[in-house]
């Protein structure tokens, strides 16, 4: 029984990380879809309305809300595998998204804030 916890935990990790990548790929497909349907209909965009859309993808936040929330993961599977008596091997795994989210933090810090 002990040995299915690594198993179902990567396994989980693989889904969600399928989930991911497919639901990303899904919202740009269904925008070039818009686009697409939009120019058959004899709409114009210029490149302008084109730039504005595909900065509209991604705001200013984003790294701010991935730094946050990275760090937050690493905070609660850091404080996990402290109180379990047997987890200290995923408390040292819990600096992978400490550090990754403060990577984030630091990218959002030093990136321009036009808009």
């Amino acid at each position: 029984m002990g040995e299915l916890i690594p198993i179902v935990l990567f396994i989980m990790l693989g889904v969600i990380g399928w989930a991911f990548f497919y639901y990303a790929y899904k919202g740009k497909h269904e925008l070039q879809e818009t686009i697409q349907v939009a120019l058959e209909k004899g709409q114009q965009l210029s490149p302008e309305s084109i730039e504005k859309i595909l900065q509209s993808q991604r705001t200013p936040s984003a790294d701010f809300k991935r730094g946050i929330l990275l760090i937050s993961l690493a905070v609660a599977t850091g404080a996990f595998g402290l109180l379990d008596p047997f987890g200290h091997d995923i408390a040292g795994v819990s600096l992978l998204p400490l550090v990754i989210g403060i990577g984030y933090l630091i990218v959002w810090k030093f990136s321009p804030k036009d808009a």
